[in-house]
C-alpha cells in the first residue's frame, strides 16, 4: 500500500509527487529529511496524522503498536521543535506498550529539541522521572528529573513534596534536606512554604533517626554490647551531641529492641505506588 503525499515547489511552481511506503517501511527521519525537499514540518504534520490513525486502528483491533516508536521517531526528527508527539509516545509507549525505554528516549529527545519557554515543557521531565519511578523502582534519578520539572511554575504543587519522599525512599534524606531548604527559599506561595517546611522536618528527624542509629551500631562493633542510652554515645566518642529535632520530639533509645526512637510520631515518608491501570491514568497531569 503507498501514500502520495503532494508538496509545491518553489522553483517550477508545480505539484510534484514524493510516494512515501506503508508507515511499516519507512526509512529513518535522518533519510527523509533529505527526500523532504525542504518541506520537513509538512511531511511531519502528514507522518502525524497517519501515526495517529495508526494508534487509533490498532487500539480497536488487535492494540498491536510494533511500529509506533518507529513513526513517531521520524515525525520528531522530521521536525524537532514539534511539541505533542513526544509528549503523546512519552505516555502511550509505557502506558500501552508497556516500552519504558523508548519512551524515556523519546522523552529524553523532546527535552533536547523544545524550548524550556513551551509551557508544557516540564511534563517531559515529569513523565521521565515516573518511568524511572513507577517501571523501574530507580528513585534517586526518578527524583532528580521530578527536581527539574519543580523549577517551572507550570508544574503542580505537590511535585517538591514528592521529590523529598522519593529521597526519603531511597534512604538519601540528606539530599532531600538540601533540596527542600531550596525550595523553601524560592517559592513565594505561602501555603506551599509551610507545607514544604512541615516535610523538611519530618526528613530532618529521618535523617536524624538516621544518624543515630549509625552511632549506635558503630557503638556495639566497638564494645559488643548494646549502649544504655544516647547519653553514653557523647562519653565513649560516639557523637558529639544529640541532634535536635525541630518538631519537638526526644530521641531515645528503645529498651524492647534497642533502635533508636523518638517520642514524637512520624509521618511515613515512604511513597506507596499503585500500579493498577486507572492509578497510571491519575499519574497524567491535567490541564
Amino acid at each position: 500500500m503507498l501514500f502520495c503525499f503532494f508538496i509545491s515547489s518553489n522553483i517550477d511552481k508545480k505539484f510534484q509527487p514524493v510516494i512515501i511506503e506503508d508507515l511499516f517501511y519507512l526509512p529513518s527521519g535522518n533519510f527523509l529529511k533529505g527526500a523532504a525537499l525542504g518541506f520537513d514540518e509538512i511531511l511531519a504534520d502528514f507522518l502525524w496524522i497517519k501515526a495517529l490513525s495508526y494508534f487509533g486502528e490498532h487500539a480497536s483491533t488487535d492494540q498491536n503498536y510494533s511500529w509506533l516508536s518507529h513513526i513517531l521517531d521520524i515525525v520528531t526528527t522530521l521536525d524537532p521543535f514539534y511539541q505533542i508527539p513526544y509528549e503523546f509516545g512519552g505516555v502511550i509507549l509505557t502506558t500501552e506498550l508497556n516500552d519504558v525505554e523508548k519512551s524515556t528516549l523519546l522523552l529524553k529527545k523532546g527535552m533536547k529539541n523544545i524550548s524550556t519557554s513551551h509551557p508544557r515543557y516540564w511534563y517531559f521531565p515529569f513523565f521521565i522521572a515516573f518511568n524511572y519511578m513507577y517501571h523501574k523502582n530507580d528513585y534517586i534519578t526518578a527524583a532528580h528529573y521530578l527536581e527539574q520539572a519543580a523549577k517551572f511554575p507550570e508544574s503542580p504543587a505537590y511535585i517538591p513534596l514528592l521529590v523529598s519522599r522519593l529521597y526519603a525512599d531511597a534512604d538519601s534524606p540528606e539530599i532531600a534536606v538540601a533540596f527542600l531548604k531550596e525550595m523553601i527559599k524560592s517559592t513565594d506561595k505561602p501555603e506551599l512554604k509551610t507545607k514544604l517546611t512541615q516535610r523538611l522536618n519530618e526528613i530532618i528527624n529521618t535523617n536524624n533517626i538516621k544518624f543515630l542509629g549509625q552511632a549506635v551500631d558503630q557503638f556495639i562493633s566497638k564494645f559488643y554490647r548494646y549502649p544504655n542510652n544516647l547519653g553514653e554515645l557523647i562519653e565513649k566518642g560516639m557523637i558529639n551531641s544529640v541532634p535536635f529535632d525541630p518538631r519537638g520530639g526526644r530521641y531515645y533509645i528503645s529498651r524492647e529492641d534497642h533502635l533508636v526512637r523518638n517520642t514524637k510520631k512520624s509521618k511515613n515518608l515512604k511513597v506507596h505506588i499503585d500500579k493498577s491501570p486507572k492509578s497510571i491514568l491519575n499519574m497524567v497531569p491535567a490541564e
